[in-house]
């Protein structure tokens, strides 16, 4: 679970706890700390950090099963929490640019298995 210790840090960037538990629906912020703090989380609490972190539970899974090569983020992945975490940026227009940039990548994922 480090790995998703690390993924909300890095989400998180500046805002505190209570700020961010005041997003993640059901989530307190004690139990936030607790899981950046190496904790497990209980399952429901689990899916809606995934949730908020827009990632699969599945890549956070199996990254905990395989210790000895853990997939990385994608870059993909790297871009819209870097845009997230900026606080230069209104969280609004930083979710417009996630979501500008998730459509561009499959956009032209879209484009590079077409057949010419």
């Amino acid at each position: 679970m480090d790995r998703l210790a690390a993924l909300i840090r890095s989400k998180r960037g500046n805002k505190g706890l209570r700020q961010i538990a005041a997003e993640i629906d059901g989530v307190s912020s004690s139990t936030l700390s607790r899981v950046e703090n190496g904790k497990t989380p209980d399952m429901d609490t689990f899916l809606k950090l995934c949730d908020w972190l827009e990632i699969s539970p599945n890549s956070l899974i199996i990254s905990t099963l395989d210790t000895e090569s853990p997939p990385e983020i994608s870059e993909l992945d790297t871009i819209v929490m870097q845009l997230r975490a900026n606080k230069e940026l209104d969280p609004t227009m930083a979710k417009a640019l996630a979501d500008m940039v998730r459509a561009a990548a499959e956009n032209a994922a879209g484009k590079s298995n077409q057949v010419r």
